[in-house]
């Protein structure tokens, strides 16, 4: 009867012994669910790092435990205790644990989709809870029975203790030594599993901590979620999105509607198409579209959705939803910036250059190549600045400036010295293209400068100016004339005119009037001169007639011309055409400039020698060119050097001299892109050459 009694007791302790590993078990799933939904929770924070990784192959093994405690508990329940009860919250369970289970397994699966690892988040959050509670259930059943099970074992004891306590006293304490091990080890159990049940509060508040952080940090950021139920025609918008779209608490949103709050035109469009597509053909989207909110605003968001299939059948639309107005409306700013930037930069009319502190060329625009005839890898680390600006400016400028700063100023730094000084440096310079060709630019010189305020760089922005400056030289000459040339006829006539009035005889007005003749001769010829400088400049290179012209020829004509003038003074021509004789030009405009020249040698012909004049033709750089030299005066080019082409303008004391003649050929001869110099010495002669 003691062994029967044993036998009984020490079955009792075993299953107790099982219980209590049953009920470990059952808390250990609960564990399991919420360490999955703090992964979730925290793989959210760091999807876009290393860490996202390595937290998803810690999600695949407790899943996997997650999933054999579920079958063993099951196994147990249906093998052992066959309850009732618990095989009900089982059963109930089940969806909770399939939705937590498949979605897990998904994002181990693919963890780099988006709508995957959105619809595990959203999963996880919305079966836990209940998940929990059932669990909750499960557990206290096992715990009632556990201690069901403890009463009848103490019940036993007594029992037995009773009927053996007259026959085996002695034995008493090796019978129940075994029985006192064990209620210590199910004591110990249960206060472990109280232990238990404070760490899960404490885990549950903690994911509620984390909840909360995560929906501040998604307001922060501007970031909703959205949901379409297919097959109840319900549509869900978090919190944040109702904020994006300014509508009341009350508003319901349907599918139409939603649609509607998109700009009219392409984002309707946009949407309209994303979503049909998705429904279709099971097609995920991520847009960046307008939408006007309910208050009115027109703004930017970015829409990501992805459909959820069941047997072939789109059930469900779901995803996010952004406020991007902020960031998208900088950036489009951004963007025409940089195109206004872009289209000066790229400008062909404007030279933009850049150089280091040194003077170096850093940058050299297309407007630069084309105005100044370089290619920017011709220029670019290896020049300065200096090598197309006029040498005669940067020299006067440096004496000026070296005046004003009382230190000698010279090389780059003319060009850098006011812009180094915070000033404003912007005035007109002479390029000196790679022809050799001159034009005028409008210079604007700024540094540069880092945020500490330091210069690291300079930048060069010319516009041409050529021809609004010699239109205003064109002014200055007209203006010249009209002061000078005209004045003296005009107040002639009217002098000549009170005599007119006040003479009484004949022979007296007769002489007035020949007088007049005289005045309005010399009026006419002024203003033709002037008429014919305007018909020049006017006319562009495309509209002046040209043919091909003998040089030979059109000299001989000059020749017969002059006859008497080369005559009177004895001036010997001589003549070279071998390298070429043709040329396609103007035929006006060719024998206007020989005759012209020519006329000069023959008028400042020095008395000391007989005058002598050499024309000789040559090809350079494929282009003709002409030079006409004598042995004549000469003219004091550092005297005059820079009016010597200007209009009125004369050099020596001559009743003939007008300072006409070679003005017209310079016009004559830019007119047709060309380009004229002159290299002369006092009393020894001058030299004009011109390249066509």
């Amino acid at each position: 009867m003691i062994i029967s009694g044993q036998i009984i007791i020490q079955n009792a302790i075993s299953t107790q012994s099982s219980d209590a590993k049953t009920i470990n078990v059952a808390g250990k799933q609960r564990m399991y669910s919420q360490q999955i939904t703090k992964i979730a929770l925290y793989a959210n924070e760091v999807k876009n790092t290393s860490s996202f990784i390595k937290h998803i192959e810690s999600l695949k093994n407790i899943v996997d435990s997650f999933k054999k405690a579920d079958t063993y508990l099951k196994q147990k329940n249906s093998l052992q205790y066959r309850n009732a009860s618990i095989d009900i919250l089982f059963k109930k369970n089940t969806s909770f644990f399939n939705e937590i289970i498949s979605s897990s397994y998904a994002l181990t699966e693919n963890p780099e989709n988006k709508a995957v690892f959105n619809r595990f988040l959203e999963t996880v959050k919305s079966n836990e809870a209940p998940f929990l509670k059932t669990m909750d259930a499960i557990v206290n059943e096992y715990q009632q029975i556990s201690e069901s099970k403890l009463v009848f074992l103490k019940k036993m004891q007594y029992f037995f203790i009773t009927l053996t306590s007259f026959l085996l006293l002695g034995m008493i304490f090796f019978l129940f030594l075994p029985i006192f091990r064990k209620n210590k080890e199910l004591t110990s159990l249960n206060i472990e599993l109280e232990k238990f049940k404070k760490e899960v509060k404490q885990k549950e508040e903690e994911k509620k901590r984390v909840e909360e952080i995560l929906d501040r940090t998604n307001s922060i950021a501007r970031i909703g979620t959205w949901e379409l139920d297919l097959v109840t025609q319900k549509v869900f918008w978090s919190k944040v999105t109702r904020e994006i779209h300014d509508t009341d608490d009350d508003f319901i949103p349907a599918l139409d509607n939603g649609i509607d709050f998109y700009k009219e035109g392409y984002s309707r469009d946009k949407i309209k198409e994303a979503v049909a597509n998705s429904i279709k053909n099971n097609t995920s989207w991520d847009e960046e579209l307008q939408i006007v909110t309910g208050k009115g605003n027109l703004i930017w968001i970015r829409t990501i959705g992805q459909p959820e299939f069941i047997n072939g059948e789109c059930v469900r639309l779901f995803g996010t939803f952004q406020d991007i107005d902020t960031f998208k409306t900088a950036q489009i700013k951004l963007n025409n910036v940089n195109e206004e930037l872009s289209a000066i930069f790229n400008s062909v009319t404007i030279s933009i250059i850049r150089t280091d502190t040194a003077g170096i060329i850093t940058y050299f625009n297309e407007g630069a190549e084309t105005l100044l005839g370089y290619k920017s890898e011709e220029l670019i680390n290896k020049k300065t600045p200096l090598l197309f600006h006029d040498k005669e400016e940067i020299r006067r400028r440096g004496q000026e400036l070296s005046s004003k700063y009382k230190k000698e100023i010279s090389g780059f730094d003319v060009l850098t010295k006011l812009t180094k000084e915070g000033k404003v440096d912007s005035r007109e310079w002479t390029y000196i293209r790679k022809d050799e060709s001159q034009f005028y630019v409008q210079l604007n010189m700024n540094a540069i400068r880092n945020d500490k305020g330091d210069i690291v760089a300079f930048l060069a922005v010319g516009a041409d100016i050529t021809k609004v400056t010699e239109q205003n030289k064109q002014l200055a000459n007209f203006a010249q004339i009209a002061s000078h040339n005209l004045r003296a006829p005009v107040s002639n006539l009217s002098s000549l005119l009170e005599l007119y009035d006040l003479y009484d005889t004949p022979e007296e007005k007769k002489f007035t009037f020949d007088k007049f003749k005289i005045v309005i001769s010399h009026l006419s010829e002024t203003l033709n001169t002037l008429i014919e400088a305007i018909k020049i400049r006017e006319k562009k290179g495309a509209e002046i007639e040209t043919k091909t012209l003998s040089f030979s020829k059109i000299l001989k004509k000059i020749e017969e011309v002059i006859s008497q003038d080369i005559i009177k003074t004895k001036a010997v021509i001589y003549s070279d055409f071998s390298e070429t004789d043709a040329l396609k030009y103007n035929e006006s405009y060719l024998e206007s400039i020989i005759f012209n020249l020519i006329s000069n040698s023959l008028r400042y012909a020095s008395p000391e020698r007989t005058p002598r004049i050499e024309i000789k033709t040559s090809i350079k750089e494929g282009r003709t060119q002409l030079i006409v030299s004598d042995n004549g005066l000469g003219i004091d080019l550092k005297r005059h050097g820079h009016k010597l082409f200007g209009l009125n303008k004369v050099f020596h004391r001559h009743k003939d001299s007008k300072g006409v003649g070679l003005y017209i050929v310079k016009n004559q001869i830019t007119s047709l892109k060309g380009k004229i110099t002159c290299a002369s010495e006092v009393d020894k002669g001058t030299t004009f050459t011109i390249l066509f």
